[in-house]
């Protein structure tokens, strides 16, 4: 065998090796006596679950954290497993939300995203341009021009924040580029507001908005044609937030259609 395969083959073999013992940042190992715990740190200001998996069955186990904490969810005895091995049998990953509640308020009111008077709906609800899947189908876009308010459809807490880009395209390598206020609602449900004007926020994690509050300016940010605001609603869901359908401004927001001006009371 030649110097140059065996080189390939080390490399090959430490960067798989990496990848797949890689530890989530949330994650961290805690050693005490004989055994040894497994803790995930929850940073975030609303409550996560963890989702852990063993590779070999693909069995998953769920654990309920709350806003700002960091729980025990798994023991081992230190003779049968160590980090390496942790991280080789197990795989972890945080969600937002409660898990398995009775579900959303179906009924709650939410206000229209932004200040103005009116707006035009440039995609709907199972839109066919970029509204597709559990995450986007029920989203809505509102035409609207750079530095128009935003403001929040339903009272609750700023959780997550994206503001420093400035890039935008028409192509979907440019859907990370879009920047977002994400806020957290009493009744387990997530907002989001999306392609917002690169350091227009108004809010900061850890605010507590009001329904109708300006949280930030519209911009022309991450995967889009023209300016606008992209909204949805989402609940927690054994895979992640899945958008819901909503009431604004007392309609169904899934009879607004491609076209459709809509205008404030």
């Amino acid at each position: 065998m030649s110097r140059t395969l065996i080189i390939i083959i080390l490399v090959f073999c430490v960067s798989s090796c990496s990848k797949q013992l890689s530890k989530p940042s949330f994650i961290s190992f805690i050693t005490a006596n004989d055994s040894i715990k497994v803790s995930f740190k929850n940073r975030y200001k609303c409550p996560l679950y963890a989702k852990i998996t063993d590779k070999k069955t693909n069995k998953p186990a769920y654990v309920q954290l709350e806003a700002e904490s960091e729980k025990v969810i798994q023991r081992f005895h230190k003779k049968n497993m160590n980090p390496s091995s942790i991280l080789k049998t197990y795989k972890y990953v945080g969600y937002y939300g409660v898990l398995n509640t009775k579900g959303y308020d179906t009924s709650y009111n939410h206000v229209y995203p932004f200040r103005k008077t009116s707006s035009k709906i440039i995609q709907g609800y199972n839109g066919d341009f970029s509204h597709k899947g559990a995450f986007s189908s029920k989203s809505i876009d509102f035409e609207l021009n750079v530095g128009d308010t935003i403001v929040a459809s339903k009272p609750g807490i700023v959780i997550k924040m994206i503001v420093k880009h400035d890039k935008q395209g028409t192509t979907a390598e440019y859907r990370d580029y879009g920047n977002y206020i994400m806020i957290y609602h009493k009744d387990n449900t997530f907002s989001q507001y999306v392609h917002l004007k690169q350091y227009a926020n108004l809010v900061n994690v850890g605010d507590i908005v009001e329904a109708n509050q300006p949280i930030a300016l519209s911009g022309f940010t991450g995967w889009t044609t023209i300016p606008h605001l992209h909204f949805g609603v989402y609940e927690p869901t054994k895979t992640g937030l899945e958008s819901i359908p909503i009431i604004i401004d007392s309609i169904p927001a899934k009879s607004l259609k491609r076209g459709n001006i809509v205008t404030k009371d």
